[in-house]
């Protein structure tokens, strides 16, 4: 097994491109063979595992896409295909590619939902909630914040329950409701009021109608698009727990090398700043000895170039992060 560096890789694969290309001389049948091969090349993206997308395996790993928003994913398989099929997964533009988990479970505790609440859902201008805080337990969702009414921002806190349906809607139900302190929740249902009377909370993936907030997961989330068919969902201690039990899962999960904490990318094919693997066999795990991978997505790059990366004799790539 050889261990090396980013740059190490990057600069052995450049000088031997390099002495290649001067052993040809020009106007030879040698040449005009490999300039067909490479505009065939060009002509496949540079694609020859002729995949539709990969596989994912990921155990006991923090999986973020931006700063704290994502899961922490125990054991999950997922698929990853490119959004055109001519091109690579490129994890430099999470638009290219879409994810569609398949089996397993994916957790996201209160930090994270803060995140997504705070970072992404209600960060625009004329948002109507801000500086959001999440509590769960057993059977329920405890928000706590400030709500905008009539221009001024006021403290909430509602305290709830959450529905499954349609494998990717969350019902959110508050039994009660507190506003500036006060106990809102006997005077709406007594006033026959509904919360969407006092308060708009419109964007994209969340709703409130009525008194219920409608979280759509589709569209919850910053890229890459999310595929999401829920088997079921449930509230406790570690936070909102979501399960996943869906047809496609494959049968070659076994790791590259033991570890508890990974992410394992088996098939297809991917660019990786400006290299691109093909038929890719390859195992992300942290760098720090003990550690749980902690992967974030729009990072990778950081993450990568301030690791390591060991060769396998049959081809495989081990990649060690920095957390």
């Amino acid at each position: 097994m050889l261990r090396t560096s980013l740059k190490l890789i990057t600069g052995v694969l450049f000088l031997g491109c390099s002495v290649s290309a001067l052993a040809y001389e020009t106007e030879t049948e040698l040449v005009e063979a490999k300039l067909e091969a490479s505009e065939s090349l060009k002509v496949a993206n540079y694609r020859s595992s002729e995949s539709t997308g990969s596989t994912l395996y990921i155990k006991n790993t923090n999986f973020r896409f931006v700063d704290n928003i994502g899961f922490y994913i125990t054991d999950l398989i997922v698929n990853l295909t490119p959004n055109d099929s001519r091109q690579p997964g490129i994890f430099d533009d999470p638009t290219s590619f879409h994810l569609t988990p398949i089996k397993g479970t994916a957790i996201l505790d209160g930090a994270k939902l803060e995140a997504l609440l705070n970072k992404h859902v209600f960060a625009f201008k004329g948002a109507t909630l801000r500086n959001i805080k999440v509590k769960t337990s057993k059977n329920t969702l405890a928000l706590f914040g400030q709500m905008n009414r009539k221009g001024v921002w006021v403290p909430f806190a509602m305290k709830g329950g959450l529905k499954l349906s349609d494998g990717h809607i969350l019902t959110y139900s508050p039994w009660s409701v507190m506003v500036d302190k006060q106990d809102a929740t006997k005077v709406l249902v007594a006033a026959n009021v509904e919360l969407d009377e006092l308060l708009t909370v419109k964007t994209t993936g969340a709703n409130l109608i009525g008194s219920k907030v409608v979280l759509d997961t589709l569209k919850l989330f910053p890229p890459p698009k999310l595929h999401l068919n829920i088997a079921t969902s449930s509230l406790d201690e570690r936070g909102l727990v979501l399960t996943f039990d869906n047809e496609g899962a494959g049968t070659d999960s076994a790791a590259l090398v033991p570890s508890e904490s990974y992410i394992l990318i088996k098939g297809g094919d991917h660019k990786f700043m400006k290299a691109v693997s093909t038929n890719s066999q390859l195992q992300v795990m942290s760098g720090h000895e003990g550690s749980e991978l902690d992967f974030c997505l729009y990072d990778y790059r950081d993450q990568l170039t301030a690791g390591y990366l060991e060769l396998t004799e049959d081809g495989a790539i081990l990649a060690y992060f920095k957390n």
